[in-house]
């Protein structure tokens, strides 16, 4: 399954963290993810019916803007 991690310059606060974990919980074929707020990342375990495109365009539609650091299909 693609692993995707995600830079995230917005996350500031625990709330912002919490905010991105919702959202991402919430797509459709994410099957984990985690928020590193001292990292300012988002690891995302998902399936490949869902692109690391989809998930940025997700986070920057709930005012995450992100960028796809690493992806492994």
């Amino acid at each position: 399954m693609p692993e995707t991690i995600f830079e995230i310059p917005a996350l500031q606060s625990q709330d912002d963290a919490d905010a991105v974990m919702f959202e991402l919980q919430d797509l459709p074929c994410v099957n984990q993810a985690d928020v590193d707020l001292g990292k300012r990342q988002a690891w995302v375990n998902h399936t490949a019916m869902i692109s690391a495109e989809d998930i940025a365009a997700a986070l920057a539609e709930a005012g995450y803007e992100s960028r796809v650091k690493i992806s492994e299909a």
